[in-house]
């Protein structure tokens, strides 16, 4: 095998991962975000994350095509894996702030 095709196939397979565990982590956060913000606004728990999940349903579909069709691989992980980060620790400091 040439160092074309080994190269080609890491990119494609972190391409792959970044789809998959990328989105999942954004969403992850997106939705958590979304729960807690949703519930400090007054919305009952299950209705707020009943929405978030139907939203963030949408937002994986997205991202998960966004993955794919993006030039740049390192902005895709750091997009997803660091936008989830940030949201995920949003959504705990609005936790926090509730109780």
């Amino acid at each position: 095998m040439s160092s074309t095709a080994a190269a080609y196939r890491w990119h494609l397979f972190s391409r792959i991962c970044a789809a998959i565990l990328g989105s999942y982590a954004f969403t992850w956060g997106f939705m958590a975000l979304g729960i807690t913000l949703l519930f400090a606004a007054g919305m009952e728990f299950h209705d707020a994350e009943h929405l978030s999940a139907i939203i963030g349903f949408l937002v994986f579909l997205a991202l998960f095509l966004w993955a794919f069709s993006a030039r740049s691989l390192w902005r895709i992980w750091v997009v997803l894996a660091g936008g989830g980060l940030l949201m995920a620790g949003g959504a705990s400091l609005v936790q926090r702030a509730l109780l």
